[in-house]
């Protein structure tokens, strides 16, 4: 006997485990046995649309291309999605198994308007609902007048990425770009930000019609690169700290978050004989000369002070 699930009921892994063991109904066709396939692997980025779009109450448009038992399948950026039967809004929940396939195969091809239910990147599946869609679109996020570019707010960072950050700004999500954590380099945001951290940011793009918002931290503060000839100029020998090391050279953090540059070339041998890093470790004071600050490049170039030295004539 089939199972009825009442709309709006979470659905409990009893109820996977018996799709996944009775298994699809091919689309068109009598039943088939069934084999797990490999699908190819999604992006985080995805799946925090795909959180984003559920937040939102957002409706997606998508032609059904499948079935099974339990209802109908659709796809959206790769990831397979399943649309329960109980959360069909025309679905006469027929007990006999052939006038099911029926039903099912009556939606094949077409395209049906859903809202994003639960979202479950571990499980590699998006459950989808055709019932309460009119709920989403009566949920959907107003956005209040202070909520435009150049506003600072508060926030809570959500969640941490290699491109960025996500912050609750309180009627929705934002995200900081890599590129707007700081105006120093920022290898991995993680240095910076943490999940539960509260941030002041500065809103700096809104797109009403995706419910986007873009946000930065280093806004808040002076771009150091507009006044770094006030403070360093070429010919100045100062300490600063190694910052990374990398194939072209090493760099070397200097004052407010500016850093500089000692290429190969004023490291040691420059005839193609691959250079020792050893001596440098990450936080390590070094003396370095300035040779050249281009502001509009954010590039400064080092030299080190002992090899300097290492050529003075006896």
């Amino acid at each position: 006997m089939d199972h009825y699930v009442p709309p709006h009921s979470p659905l409990c892994e009893s109820y996977w485990n018996s799709i996944l063991e009775e298994g699809p109904v091919s689309a068109g066709h009598a039943a088939v046995a069934w084999e797990w396939v490999e699908t190819p692997e999604v992006s985080m980025a995805v799946w925090d649309e795909a959180r984003h779009l559920f937040r939102i109450h957002a409706v997606l448009e998508l032609v059904i291309d499948g079935f099974n038992r339990g209802g109908l399948m659709t796809h959206w950026k790769g990831i397979e999605c399943f649309i329960p039967a109980s959360h069909l809004i025309d679905y006469p929940f027929p007990a006999d198994p052939e006038a099911r396939e029926r039903c099912f195969q009556g939606y094949v091809g077409r395209k049906l308007r859903l809202c994003i239910i639960e979202v479950e990147p571990i499980r590699n599946r998006i459950l989808l609902s055709e019932r309460q869609v009119a709920e989403c679109e009566l949920m959907k996020t107003e956005w209040p007048a202070w909520l435009c570019p150049g506003h600072i707010c508060n926030g809570t960072v959500t969640s941490v990425r290699p491109f960025g950050a996500f912050v609750d700004i309180g009627p929705l999500e934002g995200m900081v770009h890599i590129s707007e954590i700081s105006w120093g380099r920022v290898r991995d945001p993680q240095d910076f930000l943490q999940p539960g951290q509260t941030v002041r940011v500065k809103i700096l793009n809104v797109d009403p019609e995706h419910q986007r918002v873009a946000l930065s931290l280093k806004r808040l503060s002076t771009n150091p690169w507009t006044s770094v000839h006030a403070r360093i100029k070429p010919g100045d020998v100062l300490t600063g700290s190694v910052a990374s090391i990398e194939r072209f050279g090493v760099f070397v953090e200097l004052v407010d978050g500016l850093e500089g540059l000692l290429h190969t070339s004023e490291l040691g041998r420059n005839d193609g004989v691959k250079l020792d890093y050893s001596h440098f470790v990450v936080g390590q004071p070094v003396t370095v000369r300035i040779l050249e600050i281009v502001p509009e490049e954010h590039r400064i170039s080092l030299r080190m002070v002992d090899r300097e030295h290492s050529h003075d004539p006896a």
